[in-house]
């Protein structure tokens, strides 16, 4: 789970204000974490439909999405002991999008890493360190290499392989959303806010600040109630992982939900969260977790050689944002007086 922002948004008096068009906010359970979708529109009506529509399409993606429901595509792929299954069409291109980026990312993104996450048990009453011979076992069915696409909504997993798609699960039903709002009649939805779960889409006009973009706040990992940055942004997604949303301490040692595929621990990379902003929330919800995994050096130079807009913060509370922010948002640093330094 990505809970790493809050938007501000001034909503007081919005509805029913000459001039400001009229709202309508769903607020619901899904993919195990609190959504709320806030959709504003030509009446309220208008409003009501699409931010409805939201909420069916991100529960109708569930079962496509989840590998914890016995009546999902994952679980059967899961439990089909290496032989091929067919799934729905939007499972496979949840899968198809995984493998591209598993294989863009060099590996640092995979989304076959549930044997380690159910080893490691974080989040959970079992949260424990394993062993190296247990971690060695659990590495030995990960690697998105065992992921065959078939073709036809075929898939198949080799060498003992297990899909966790949780790691763009919450993206993939943002673009979904996304997609049904650009749909809706002209002039229906002027503006929308997606907060899936922490992954922030901005959609539209922003009718707090005139039909001006929406403002996005980048929480301070040592207090995720305040806000080191914000982004302002509009038609984008904006997602962070942080070594902070979830993990344990044992023996003085924190140890949190973000894995090494290559090692089996959570990855040592002198980060404490990478922010990443895209039009595709797919796409930046795999990129923040494979830019943890890089760590500055690696991912700041796979971020200038493609063209990525994301915010690195450091344990020694340095944070470093790329070029192509710039372009992206309106970057707005707030963290001097909580003793961080911006080191564009």
């Amino acid at each position: 789970m990505k809970r790493l922002f809050a938007v501000f948004l001034l909503l007081f008096g919005l509805t029913g204000c000459e001039g400001r068009p009229s709202s309508y906010t769903t607020d619901f359970f899904a993919m195990d974490t609190f959504m709320s979708v806030s959709v504003y529109g030509s009446d309220e009506d208008s409003a009501q439909q699409a931010a409805v529509a939201c909420e069916q399409e991100v529960n109708a993606l569930e079962p496509a999405l989840s590998r914890t429901r016995e009546d999902s595509d994952l679980y059967r792929l899961n439990h089909a002991n290496g032989a091929a299954c067919e799934v729905s069409e939007d499972t496979y291109a949840a899968i198809e999008a995984a493998v591209q980026y598993a294989e863009w990312t060099g590996g640092a993104f995979d989304p076959t890493m549930a044997p380690l996450t159910d080893l490691w048990g974080i989040n959970t009453e079992n949260a424990h360190v394993p062993t190296q011979a247990e971690i060695d076992e659990a590495l030995s069915h990960v690697g998105y290499e065992n992921i065959k696409l078939i073709g036809d909504n075929q898939v198949q997993l080799l060498g003992g392989a297990q899909l966790d798609l949780g790691g763009i699960g919450k993206g993939f039903a943002t673009d979904a959303v996304f997609a049904l709002l650009t749909q809706q009649p002209e002039g229906a939805v002027t503006g929308a806010l997606v907060q899936l779960g922490g992954n922030i889409g901005a959609f539209g006009e922003n009718p707090a600040r005139d039909g001006g973009n929406w403002v996005v706040g980048v929480a301070d990992p040592d207090n995720n109630a305040e806000f080191v940055a914000t982004a302002e942004v509009r038609n984008a997604s904006v997602v962070t992982s942080g070594d902070y949303e979830r993990f344990f301490e044992q023996d003085g040692k924190r140890y949190h939900h973000i894995f090494d595929p290559k090692t089996g621990y959570p990855a040592d990379t002198g980060l404490r969260s990478v922010t990443v902003i895209d039009e595709n929330s797919t796409r930046a919800d795999a990129l923040t977790t494979a830019l943890f995994v890089m760590g500055l050096d690696d991912g700041l130079a796979f971020c200038a050689e493609n063209d990525i807009a994301a915010v690195f913060i450091t344990s020694d509370k340095q944070i470093y944002t790329t070029d192509a922010v710039a372009s992206a948002c309106t970057y707005t640093f707030l963290g001097e007086k909580k003793g961080y330094t911006d080191a564009r």
